[in-house]
């Protein structure tokens, strides 16, 4: 097939990071969620802190505002040389995931409430990231 609208050109390196970091929020945030509910709460209580944490994110992330998308905030790059998927994973983990992957680590030692709400930050960001990546897809018909 050739000419289609669906092969014109790759997708935008915001979506593709977007579509590799999003598993890995989800899966970090599963997993302090699991975390905080077996060291010491029901899992009722820490899903409830989860959930609270990721709509204050979610909220945040969606609301409109002062933000500015870093994209245009930076000036365009010259072409480079695509990048392998891993180097592109760590770009786009950085700080973001991994401040929130270490403070959820360091609370479960000594707050599982703040453990829970911090997972469910990642949970939050891991959603908006997946629902960011999937609104740039282009869909064959």
């Amino acid at each position: 097939m050739s000419g289609g609208a669906s092969e014109e050109a790759p997708p935008l390196p915001a979506s593709r990071q977007a579509l590799l970091v999003a598993p890995v929020r989800l899966i970090l945030g599963a997993a302090g969620l699991a975390a905080a509910a077996s060291i010491g709460h029901s899992f009722g209580t820490a899903f409830a802190e989860a959930g609270a944490g990721a709509g204050l994110t979610i909220f945040t992330l969606v609301s409109p505002g002062g933000r500015h998308r870093p994209e245009r905030l930076r000036p365009p790059a010259a072409v480079q040389s695509p990048r392998p998927w891993w180097r592109v994973l760590a770009a786009a983990m950085f700080p973001s995931t991994y401040g929130v992957a270490l403070l959820t680590g360091i609370a479960l030692a000594f707050n599982r409430d703040l453990a829970a709400f911090l997972a469910g930050v990642m949970l939050g960001m891991g959603a908006i990231a997946l629902a960011y990546a999937l609104s740039r897809l282009k869909v064959r018909p």
